[in-house]
């Protein structure tokens, strides 16, 4: 059972920024963080010096990020971060006569957030993978009525009628394409975790413009069923005539209108819908455009990527001094805004990349007082596997047309499956997991 110490002062809205006087033998204090003008580790030695046991500090704006500064270097007595509504529900109480405080660590293993991330995952992969037998310009109404068709051409061959040497050159060729491609990804990872507050507006700005570009491939269809919407005016440019659609560079640029939205209130902690919705679009876009034409491609892409996925997850935390993964730093944005209590209090979030699936812990936890609590799953760890289960879709489509696509639904239910084992692991074992791997 955690301790109880008496509050003291509770009706005294004091900041403990000058020296305290006051007898705080084995009682606690609450401070307000009001006051810009001192820092936490100097109001915690004034306090401790007056003899307080538990220290708390009542937050009234934003949520305050992880300290890098160890409190033991400066506090022998327990600092913990309360809510504003915790802080004037105790004020309400009347004065500290009578008042006991204790605190104790909120369990979080679990929030409902896991299930609409899964549900999301899943849906990006079933409906990105069967939308990719579409052209991309096909009205919704026409879905129902046209017979599906990949995109690309693949070539169904028999053994026998592979030319060994043929064979060879492309396996070779197909494993440099993969090692270009994850050595490009590895080398904008470690980019990012030496350099991050240069380079993360640079990865912004490419969102926006994925997103812009996600979101109109999304409406197309649907706005494609309006007659004005196909409309092309003429124009002369260099002696020659040109063509143009002015309405669909209009809903071009208001998509992107949308993600400039997202740019301007990104700190806000509201604007994680908007972000969440041009996910979506960016992974179903991804999944629709990008055919792969050969199995070997995407075999030999993901074995690299599941080898570089462990690395980067679990081994890279062995060489970093803080102990954490360079895939979770700079997912999380960690590196890019450091809050230590030897300065005055600084609530404004770091600069977060974008390319991820974020949503916030539902449940009222007190642990988002410190900082707000989301649940994440990278782009890629949906991107990739769709890629796989969308080459499925054109197999089914060739080897077995007007037949159940049963190579697309056993992959689709294999990552659904993988996925849900990936956060049992992550519940289980409370620590970020690898979500390609499944």
């Amino acid at each position: 059972t955690a301790p109880k110490y008496p509050l003291y002062g509770i009706d005294k809205d004091r900041n403990g920024c000058n020296k305290i006087d006051a007898d705080l033998k084995n009682k606690s204090v609450i401070i307000i963080d009001s006051d810009q003008k001192c820092t936490v580790v100097n109001r915690t030695k004034n306090l401790v010096h007056a003899g307080a046991e538990l220290i708390a500090i009542a937050r009234t704006d934003g949520a305050l990020n992880v300290t890098d500064v160890p409190q033991s270097k400066f506090s022998t007595a327990p600092i913990v971060l309360i809510n504003s509504n915790s802080y004037h529900t105790i004020k309400t109480l009347g004065t500290s006569q009578g008042l006991l405080l204790s605190f104790y660590v909120p369990e979080t293993k679990f929030d409902s957030n896991v299930i609409v991330i899964y549900v999301i995952c899943v849906f990006c992969i079933v409906v990105g993978s069967y939308w990719s037998l579409y052209p991309q310009d096909m009205k919704v109404s026409e879905f129902w009525t046209t017979t599906p068709k990949p995109p690309i051409r693949l070539t169904l061959q028999t053994s026998d009628e592979v030319d060994e040497d043929e064979n060879k050159s492309t396996l070779w060729t197909n494993i440099l394409f993969a090692v270009v491609i994850v050595g490009i990804m590895a080398g904008m990872l470690l980019l990012l975790y030496f350099a991050y507050k240069y380079f993360v507006f640079v990865f912004m700005g490419l969102f926006c413009i994925i997103a812009s570009t996600g979101i109109y491939s999304i409406l197309l269809p649907f706005l494609a069923e309006i007659d004005c919407f196909n409309t092309r005016w003429q124009m002369s440019c260099c002696s020659k005539q040109r063509y143009f659609n002015p309405f669909k560079i209009a809903v071009w640029l208001a998509c992107f209108s949308v993600t400039m939205v997202w740019f301007a209130f990104r700190h806000e902690y509201n604007i994680w819908p908007l972000q969440v919705v041009m996910g979506i679009c960016v992974c179903l876009n991804i999944i629709k455009s990008v055919p792969l034409p050969s199995l070997k491609i995407i075999t030999i892409i993901m074995l690299m990527l599941f080898i570089y996925d462990i690395f980067f997850v679990f081994i890279t935390p062995y060489f970093t001094k803080d102990g954490v993964s360079i895939m979770e730093r700079v997912a999380t944005g960690a590196s890019s805004k450091k809050q230590v209590f030897d300065a005055p209090m600084d609530y404004t979030p770091g600069e977060q990349i974008p390319l991820s699936i974020k949503i916030p812990f539902f449940q009222k936890t007190d642990l988002k007082v410190c900082m707000p609590i989301y649940g994440m799953i990278g782009f890629g760890d949906i991107v990739i596997p769709g890629l796989l289960t969308a080459y499925s879709a054109y197999f089914d489509t060739i080897a077995h047309p007007g037949e159940t696509k049963w190579y697309y639904i056993i992959t689709c239910s294999s990552y659904a499956i993988g996925l849900l084992i990936t956060y049992g692991a992550l519940i289980g074992m409370g620590i970020a997991q690898p979500a390609y791997c499944t």
